[in-house]
């Protein structure tokens, strides 16, 4: 396909689309998109999320936005010609920076022809504005990079692609997890065209007041925990808080969720700087709980806990039989890599997405393997029945798995509760000195 057809959709890159997305909702326990934007309504635009968790921020604005989008690296990782080709196969184009050398920058030319290109051909552009990822719920400096690369855009357009800028705020309950629920926010895109005028007149101050103009939409829709002292208290104390209040597994509910944990992340940031004794109180109630329920998720100490837990994960254990099959199959697929790149990879936020390419290479191998030797050995209708059931089969397993650690942690939660009365008292401590801090606004 290569960068000159980047924004073409073809059969080769549907199928990998298809693999990557089935593969990318299996990691996650929950995944949900709130104020995902009308198709019909779009009109072409460059998506800015924050970046906490290497490749799957990508993954999670690709699969949110269901469409094909086509992405902005550094340009060094284009060296190599193999490498160069995948990329731009995976819709991925080369933006040079002066480091890379003051002559490099001539080729960006050719890099904003292309997003004019894919732009008017209504397809979305993405661009991680803080530049790397750092793994916590806190909004960093923004690069410019961003609106430089949409002023030019715009410009090579003759000032008629009327390019839209739409802040996205990706969250993650925990970064190294099958349990963790993802979720994906997309923001009221505004527009470039009013800064145009200034852009010619003072370059320099349009690109400060867009990118200023951005990150004040994304604190509208970003968990941000300011305090590096007390991040982790305020993250548990907010999640907590959160879990307690609402409940649900629909939209909706996640999104009510959601702004509850922003609103409760500023409060604590508010109290932070106060450091009045109810929030060293808060602190202490929290650091207790975090130190004696490690390994819990938020999510699960977040609830009351209920004897029904331990009803929950022994009726959960009726289910196994019927994970047997798929176990076999896969297993070993799902947990060698677990076990692999936990030892290799220190870098927690880049575990998953080494992961999740492996899982992507050796399911694509596998399920091709098993299709070629199906289709030869056996009639097409016997093949294809087969085929698909041994892909369910992977599933229903993973999926049976999942909740029977989900059920065991609850229990786990109830008995350590029992055992220790003291830390039901810190967690509604908790609860309720962030809702003394909410009400304090």
């Amino acid at each position: 396909m290569g960068k000159r057809k980047i924004e073409k959709y073809t059969f080769p890159y549907w199928i990998t689309y298809q693999i990557a997305k089935a593969i990318h909702n299996l990691i996650y326990r929950e995944f949900y998109v709130i104020n995902r934007p009308q198709k019909k309504q779009e009109k072409p635009s460059i998506i800015t999320p924050n970046h906490q968790n290497a490749l799957m921020d990508a993954m999670a604005v690709l699969f949110a936005k269901n469409e094909p989008l086509v992405f902005l690296a550094r340009s060094d990782i284009f060296k190599q010609k193999a490498v160069a080709s995948i990329l731009y196969f995976l819709k991925i184009l080369p933006v040079y920076r002066i480091r890379d050398g003051f002559d490099s920058l001539k080729n960006n030319q050719e890099t904003f022809d292309h997003t004019v290109r894919v732009l008017s051909n209504k397809r979305g552009l993405v661009i991680l504005p803080e530049g790397n990822h750092y793994g916590a719920k806190r909004l960093r400096p923004l690069k410019k990079g961003f609106a430089r690369i949409a002023f030019m855009t715009e410009i090579n357009g003759d000032e008629k692609v009327d390019l839209q800028i739409v802040p996205t705020a990706i969250d993650y309950t925990a970064y190294d997890t099958f349990f963790s629920r993802l979720t994906v926010v997309f923001g009221e895109p505004f527009p470039l065209k009013p800064y145009m005028e200034a852009y010619k007149n003072n370059s320099q101050k349009a690109l400060n007041n867009i990118t200023q103009q951005l990150r004040k939409s994304l604190e509208e829709h970003i968990i941000h925990i300011e305090s590096e002292k007390y991040y982790e208290a305020c993250l548990l104390a907010s999640a907590v808080y959160t879990e307690n209040k609402h409940s649900g597994n629909n939209t909706e509910a996640q999104k009510a969720r959601f702004y509850s944990q922003r609103d409760a992340a500023n409060a604590l940031n508010k109290a932070a700087i106060a450091d009045s004794n109810d929030f060293n109180q808060l602190v202490e109630s929290a650091e207790l709980l975090g130190q004696k329920t490690q390994g819990l998720p938020h999510e699960i100490l977040g609830k009351k806990p209920s004897a029904m837990s331990i009803v929950g994960a022994l009726l959960s254990f009726i289910l196994v039989p019927l994970a047997i099959p798929g176990t076999i199959i896969y297993g070993a697929l799902w947990y060698w890599p677990i076990v692999f790149v936990n030892k290799k990879i220190k870098d927690v936020q880049f575990r998953t997405s080494f992961r999740y390419v492996l899982y992507i290479v050796q399911f694509f191998l596998l399920l091709l393997g098993i299709f070629i030797y199906l289709f030869s050995a056996h009639p097409p209708k016997t093949a294809l029945i087969v085929f698909i059931m041994t892909i369910l089969s992977g599933v229903l397993s993973l999926k049976i798995w999942r909740l029977v650690y989900w059920y065991y942690l609850k229990a786990k939660w109830f008995i350590k509760s029992v055992k220790k009365p003291e830390l039901l008292k810190a967690r509604n401590i908790v609860i309720e000195k962030v809702e003394s801090f909410i009400g304090e606004g």
